[in-house]
């Protein structure tokens, strides 16, 4: 049998029992005031509201002689730029660019330099330029009188210019809260009493390995322009590449037919031709210039053009989840807090149990430093004993890492929720300090409030575990805050936000796991003295064949 315990020995650990308990004390009440802190923060607090502005306005292109005009459209998604040249838009540029996307130029032809200036291929034929057969578009008027906001967040260009014999009005309509989305109408007063062909570019080049062109026949997507007689309907063709698209699709009641030629520098034209019957007609088009985004796509009628992978379908629940929230809060920051303790409350049972089998491992720590220092020198014996040891107290040494792994997979998926709602979140109002979930919290306080309440869990958690520890181990459970903290200090603030709550209600799951523990009698605020000495019989009973191992501290010789 081993020796008995000393008096002293006893009393220290009486003692040390003694502090313990003081410092989870402690802990709790810490933890208890972050909690009340962050609830009355969130309580109090009322939302920013959302920047929806548009802003339109005319300017004199300074290079030209003749005078020409261009109107400027601004959104909170993009800027568009229409020319009295020929009646055409000349850009639509992605001016807010959600984490892992840059500003982008979506018209062939057009390009945006360092300062910001368009650059423009002169001898290009840029979106909605008109033929008819030789005739080509000569010089549009923008209608002062019917051009601009004409309600709240709604903005009209109205363009009109002759083609031959035809009178041709162009009328872009944008709005604040559309998004990516143009309502383009053809206006034309036909006097020549004869049905007129007329052509409609949408792009006067396809740069090979950039943007792919892209055709919907029958609500089916193809690479191939068909021949006419080969299909029933005709849903629209564009550019698209992995994460942008420029497509135009006609209107019901809409008839059009595709178009794509060459053209004498080598580039491909494509566009929509059109018949333009006698008298006034009037043809309708939906112009989507945006990011390749699925359920975006959707609200635009354009669901068959993109084909989701597994990851993404596994994410579109989670998005129209949380634009379900949304709808029913008016705010993407409850939307968040409420979907983060719907998703702890429904893996409550399994977290539970995973904290459980940690807290027993922490309730071991002192049997399990006495075996590694007795068979330090022993390996394989020292494992057998740590094995026979969780085995024996029926603790999995991995039951730290489940609610990790159970976590992550929502984590990621969130994450690319909140990225591909980027637009929807940024149209809405904001939360708190944070004009915009979608983008990085302008002051990072969601960063540092989340990255000191991790360290707090660890610090929570840790217990015997961290008194046990040695080296750098001691230490990395604080020290891998601070390194995501400085790796991700740029996402958005809509992730932060829910990983701060789900770092919160850990701690607070833990809390309760911790007083269940208690109240069972197996927690830190019970804790009775340990029987750690390694040859008694509650941990190396199985000696009991006569093997010795070890290096012998005193134990060996009283085992007969």
């Amino acid at each position: 049998m081993g020796m008995p315990c000393s008096p002293d020995l006893r009393v220290d650990r009486r003692r040390d029992t003694l502090l313990l308990q003081e410092v989870i004390v402690g802990k709790r009440r810490i933890v208890f005031g972050l909690v009340g802190i962050l609830t009355l923060l969130i309580a109090g607090l009322t939302a920013v509201g959302a920047d929806s502005e548009i802003t339109y306005t005319i300017e004199d292109v300074g290079d030209r002689p003749d005078g020409l005009r261009e109107v400027v459209v601004s959104t909170p998604l993009a800027e568009y730029i229409f020319s009295e040249e020929h009646g055409t838009m000349k850009s639509a540029y992605l001016t807010f660019a959600p984490y892992g996307t840059e500003p982008t130029e979506l018209v062939p032809g057009s390009s945006r330099n360092d300062d910001n200036d368009l650059l423009l291929i002169q001898s290009m034929n840029f979106p909605f330029s008109l033929t008819a057969g030789e005739l080509v578009d000569g010089d549009y008027e923008i209608d002062t009188e019917r051009s601009g906001e004409v309600e709240p967040g709604v903005v009209q260009v109205v363009l009109m210019g002759m083609l031959g014999d035809l009178a041709i009005t162009k009328r872009f309509t944008i709005r604040a809260d559309a998004i990516y989305t143009i309502d383009v109408e053809l206006l034309a007063e036909n006097g020549t009493g004869e049905p007129v062909d007329l052509s409609m570019l949408l792009g006067g080049s396809i740069d090979e390995g950039d943007y792919d062109l892209y055709f919907l026949f029958d609500d089916e997507r193809g690479e191939d322009l068909l021949a006419t007689g080969s299909y029933f309907s005709f849903d629209g063709l564009g550019a698209m590449n992995k994460t942008n698209v420029l497509f135009l699709s006609p209107s019901e009641g809409t008839l059009a037919t595709p178009l794509l030629q060459g053209t004498p520098a080598g580039n491909r034209e494509f566009g929509v031709r059109l018949k333009i019957p006698a008298g006034s007609s009037s043809h309708s088009f939906s112009l989507y210039g945006g990011r390749r985004r699925f359920l975006l796509m959707k609200d635009a009628g354009l669901a068959e053009l993109d084909q989701p992978g597994v990851v993404a379908r596994l994410m579109i629940p989670v998005i129209q989840f949380l634009e379900w929230l949304y709808r029913a809060t008016g705010n993407y920051g409850w939307a968040i807090i409420l979907f983060t303790i719907l998703t702890r409350l429904i893996l409550f049972p399994l977290m539970r149990k995973q904290y459980h089998s940690m807290a027993k491992m922490q309730q071991i720590q002192p049997k399990l430093k006495r075996i590694q220092e007795r068979f330090k020198d022993d390996r394989q014996i020292q494992q057998q004993k740590l094995m026979e040891l969780y085995k024996k107290e029926g603790v999995n040494p991995m039951s730290g890492c489940l609610p990790l792994l159970v976590q992550l997979p929502i984590l990621i998926l969130i994450w690319r929720a909140i990225l591909y709602s980027s637009e929807s979140i940024h149209l809405s109002p904001g939360f708190l300090w944070i004009p915009d979930l979608s983008v990085a919290d302008p002051y990072f306080i969601l960063v540092i409030v989340t990255t000191g309440i991790m360290m707090l869990q660890q610090w929570l958690m840790g217990g015997t575990t961290q008194a046990q520890a040695t080296g750098t181990q001691k230490y990395f459970g604080y020290i891998f805050p601070i390194i995501m903290a400085v790796l991700l200090w740029r996402f958005p603030a809509g992730l932060w936000l829910y990983y701060l709550l789900t770092t919160a209600t850990q701690v607070a799951q833990q809390w309760i796991v911790n007083r269940e523990m208690a109240a069972a009698g197996h927690g830190r605020l019970t804790i009775e003295e340990p029987a750690i000495d390694i040859d008694s019989e509650d941990i190396s009973a199985d000696d009991a064949d006569g093997t010795e191992t070890g290096d012998g501290d005193g134990g060996s010789e009283g085992r007969g």
